[in-house]
């Protein structure tokens, strides 16, 4: 019973009291799988053991035919066995019902009189309605004898008249308890039940996709067993050669998936099949496009599977509850059937279109258009790129998305800026012409994105403020959010925190209910790094936790920049969930698979993989494969970090390290430059990074750029030492500067000094 403390001690509670004659009754619900039976069972084997009688029985779906059919089970006699078997026996019409619900009361009475009774049933989802009518009388007209009822049902929404049941007997007093899916702790200690051994960090990984449901759990591990899949060294048990993202899911677990399907109908078996190959998450109208059928013709069988509890809701979508689940239905489903299913949409758009043109409409642009951004949030990069140039040759309509905007979109994505650009000032000749606002109003922002992904951090500022006020005129939040995440990171990149910490507050889209994932996640990357910065790792993963459950299914936030996977699992790394960094390590290595002909995914792949496992090699060819000046730096800093940690290998630690602090200042990327000479200066190495410049003796014109930085850390409330800190400073050199700044300034307070950088902010440009 791990992890079912407090459950087990109510049960043995229930047990304790079974001779007092008091008809306690106790509520057991859980999802499928969670340990219901196993936990009556072993009620039943204590309750044996201290004299109590048990009478046990179990409701099924083909069993709903059969009136009072768990109850005549458990007493295991039939209420017409001291009757001659003649129809006179019987009463007509409903009189049947209660007649049978006081045979069985009798028989109860009949057990009672020999000692204490512990009467249990499982699965009443399944009961039908005389054992429900039977079971909200009978505890209280037997609740003078000595009797015990336990009572189990799963905890999905399509329990119907149990759940009724169960809500009127707690009314009563009865006991209710949930078996909750078990914890990480919970899952290792099971899992070294299983298999003798605990459990490494791949299989652990493997393991965390079963949800915590005890069922699931124990089916995988046993099967892997089985299937001489695991290999125990050292008192570790590891995946026999493979990566959790790789791992061939055992026959075994396949059945038991199987086994719950066949409890649902053959239309909602077919359309979870339908919609799984897609991703463990679909909407509605998605899975409906997919099917050629309206959302409101798919409402039953979605219905059921939630009613099953396969499906949950969350808030932009369904989703398979469990990933082993929605893993096990994908890889049932034949590849050349996997393949059909993914082009059934792209035809239906197609044949759309051809409608669309003879009907004088967009040629099917819109769909295209949706299409590619469908794939590129799944990771299809060369599919949604395709796509998004053949819209691009179709005719046009404001009523979505400007293809040309979406076509550099991706570009800029990819660091294909000369044909990103060239894509941006098209789209803004279109959008001039047609004469739509919507569309011009996201060239700015694309701009900016151009700036920022070609090193010039200011011009993204000016880019994105345009875009912004564009945003606000038009009422477009997503736009809003666009350029805001472009906006803060260009701040922080510059150096600029406190500008940073006030674009990042404004982004209200990443809490707003219906926000597309892809918008939303891309909003919490940029929110994460900027918690980052401010308050370390533990709270930038108080912004993240959105973007690593997203994946698989929508890893378009690793797509925004080259190395965002490699970002994601540094800071998984540096809280110690090691879980979450493989989850981006396979999601980044799925995307370069998937992409042989982009350059850009290996890159990121072999940038996240060699941060994870501290491969010098993997780090090594991420420098030479970025072709963004920034992520270069990034994986050179990484791999300095990586080779100077040993302490054997300085000179090699310092010229990465000299790497990343050249392609940091290509891109003017003056935070990260100051964090890589720290780096230097650790090493034993210091690089000159002023240039002498004709400065005012006083006033704000005075302060040299590093005085200005400082001044703008102060004035937000930061210490010297916070601020020295985010500048990757020593707390003197701060006390220094900020000495130099009261005296340009002719001040003496942290005060007056805040005042004064709020007056200059509001000068340069307000925020």
């Amino acid at each position: 019973m791990r992890g079912r403390k407090d459950e087990w001690a109510a049960v043995l509670a229930l047990l304790g009291g079974v001779t007092s004659a008091t008809g306690s009754v106790m509520l057991v619900e859980g999802e499928p799988g969670t340990g219901k039976s196993l936990l009556l069972a072993e009620a039943a084997s204590v309750a044996t053991a201290r004299g109590t009688a048990v009478a046990s029985g179990r409701a099924d779906e083909l069993g709903r035919l059969t009136p009072l059919g768990p109850l005549l089970a458990a007493l295991e006699e039939s209420p017409t066995a001291s009757m001659p078997l003649t129809r006179s026996a019987f009463p007509d019409g409903p009189g049947l019902l209660l007649w049978l619900a006081e045979q069985v009361r009798t028989s109860l009475e009949r057990r009672l009189a020999s000692g204490p009774l512990l009467v249990m049933l499982d699965d009443l989802q399944w009961a039908d309605p005389a054992t429900v009518m039977a079971l909200r009388t009978m505890p209280s007209r037997l609740a003078s004898h000595p009797v015990a009822w336990l009572l189990a049902c799963r905890d999905t929404p399509g329990r119907g008249e149990a759940g009724r049941l169960f809500d009127l007997l707690e009314e009563e007093g009865a006991t209710r308890i949930a078996l909750c899916p078990l914890d990480e702790g919970t899952v290792a200690e099971v899992s070294a039940d299983i298999l003798g051994a605990a459990p490494g960090e791949g299989l652990a990984a493997l393991a965390a996709q079963a949800g915590g449901n005890p069922l699931l759990l124990a089916e995988l591990l046993t099967g892997l067993r089985e299937e001489d899949a695991i290999l125990v060294e050292d008192g570790v048990a590891r995946l026999a050669g493979i990566t959790p993202a790789g791992a061939v899911l055992p026959l075994r677990l396949h059945t038991a998936v199987r086994r719950r399907l066949d409890e649902l109908g053959t239309r909602t078996r077919y359309l979870l099949e339908a919609v799984a190959v897609l991703g463990r998450s679909f909407t509605p109208a998605y899975a409906a496009e997919m099917l050629g059928e309206t959302p409101a013709a798919l409402l039953p069988p979605l219905e059921e599977a939630l009613a099953a509890g396969v499906l949950v809701a969350t808030r932009d979508e369904l989703t398979f509850r469990h990933e082993l689940v929605w893993r096990s239905i994908v890889d049932k489903v034949p590849s050349p059937v996997r393949r059909a299913l993914r082009e059934q949409v792209e035809r239906a758009a197609g044949a759309r279109g051809t409608l669309a043109s003879r009907g004088g409409g967009d040629g099917g642009t819109g769909r295209l258009v949706d299409l590619a951004l469908l794939a590129w949030d799944e990771g299809g990069l060369s599919r949604g790129l395709d796509l998004a140039r053949e819209a691009v040759e179709r005719p046009a309509r404001g009523r979505h998305r400007q293809p040309r905007a979406v076509l550099a979109s991706m570009l800029i994505d990819l660091w294909l800026l000369d044909e990103a650009e060239s894509a941006t000032e098209s789209a803004a000749g279109e959008a001039d012409a047609e004469g739509e606002p919507a569309w011009a109003a996201e060239i700015p922002v694309l701009r900016a994105r151009l700036a920022l992904a070609a090193g010039r951090p200011g011009g993204a500022i000016e880019h994105g403020e345009a875009g912004l006020a564009a945003a606000g005129i038009l009422d477009a939040p997503l736009l809003a959010s666009s350029a805001l995440s472009v906006l803060g990171t260009a701040s922080l990149r510059s150096g600029d925190l406190p500008g940073a910490i006030r674009y990042m507050e404004r982004d209200l889209v990443r809490s707003a209910p219906g926000i597309p994932p892809c918008t939303r996640l891309r909003s919490e990357l940029a929110a994460g790094r900027i918690s980052e910065a401010r308050d370390g790792a533990a709270g930038g993963m108080s912004s993240l936790g959105g973007i690593y459950d997203a994946l698989p299914r929508h890893i378009g936030a690793l797509n925004g920049e080259p190395a965002a996977a490699a970002w994601l699992v540094r800071v998984a790394m540096a809280v110690d969930d090691r879980r979450r960094a493989d989850a981006v390590v396979g999601a980044a290595e799925d995307i370069a698979r998937r992409n042989p002909a982009l350059p850009g995914p290996s890159a990121s792949a072999d940038h996240a993989r060699g941060l994870r496992e501290g491969d010098s090699e993997a780090l090594g060819r991420a420098v030479a494969g970025h072709a963004d000046p920034w992520a270069r730096g990034s994986a050179a800093e990484d791999l300095g970090v990586l080779l100077g940690a040993g302490g054997g290998c300085r000179d090699l630690a310092v010229e990465s390290l000299k790497t990343a602090l050249a392609c940091y200042g290509a891109v003017e990327a003056a935070r990260d430059a100051a964090r890589v000479r720290g780096r230097l200066r650790l090493l034993g190495e210091r690089c000159r990074h002023w240039a002498r410049t004709d400065h005012p003796v006083s006033g704000w014109a005075s302060l040299t750029g590093t005085e200005q930085a400082v001044c703008g850390l102060v004035s937000q409330g930061l210490t010297n030492r916070h601020a020295a800190e985010q500048m990757f400073i020593s707390e003197h050199t701060v006390a220094f500067h900020l000495r130099q700044v009261f005296r340009k300034l002719g001040i003496r307070s942290r005060v007056e000094l805040a005042r004064l950088a709020a007056e200059e902010n509001g000068h340069r440009r307000p925020l």
